[in-house]
């Protein structure tokens, strides 16, 4: 199989597990009554890791459409 053959099931199978890793960053975090310092991620960065899924999405699907 060549590349080109390949180039269509590669982007649809790095968009399925991108939209399978926005559907996990998505879901809100359970973070009520727990302290600052016990956090296990800091909500400016989560919000940055989703953004950039998105981003990726979007370019996944501007590559499929060409």
């Amino acid at each position: 199989m060549s590349t080109l053959d390949s180039e269509p099931t590669a982007l649809h199978d790095l968009k399925l597990a991108v939209l399978a890793e926005l559907a996990i960053a998505g879901q809100p975090e359970r973070t009520d009554g727990v302290p600052l310092d016990e956090l296990l991620f800091d909500r400016v960065d989560a919000d940055r890791y989703e953004l950039c899924l998105h981003c990726l999405l979007d370019a996944v699907v501007a590559l499929e459409r060409r």
